[in-house]
């Protein structure tokens, strides 16, 4: 499936388990555009750095090589963190009485407690 329906799929997904924020607080609806976002290219990533490693070799000059993390790694482990601070913000919109989602390392999967005073 193509990168752009994936992140379609994703945002109706998210939308519908935060479909309890409330309605003066609907505006955080843009922050489930860049959850989805970030999660499907993790995922993308994830498969890249699989298939090819967390590090590459480089060439400094004539006869100085080594090694350094991947790209693709240092995108991963950014988007890793943004993706939890904006979950955060999503599961704060929520009301403080409903279930919450369990974060799993695909995303959101089961709501599995109450929502505690934070």
């Amino acid at each position: 499936m193509e990168q752009t329906e994936r992140i379609k799929k994703e945002v109706r997904r998210l939308k519908k388990l935060f479909a309890k924020i409330d309605e003066n607080k609907k505006m955080v609806f843009s922050t489930v555009d860049d959850v989805a976002f970030m999660t499907i290219t993790m995922q993308d990533l994830r498969e890249k750095i699989i298939r090819d490693g967390t590090t590459i070799t480089y060439k400094n000059g004539e006869n100085q090589y080594g090694k350094k993390q991947s790209p693709d790694a240092q995108l991963y482990l950014q988007l890793s963190q943004k993706l939890t601070q904006a979950t955060k913000i999503l599961i704060d919109c929520m009301p403080k009485s409903e279930k919450v989602p369990e974060v799993k390392e695909d995303g959101f999967e089961d709501f599995v407690n109450e929502r505690e005073n934070v």
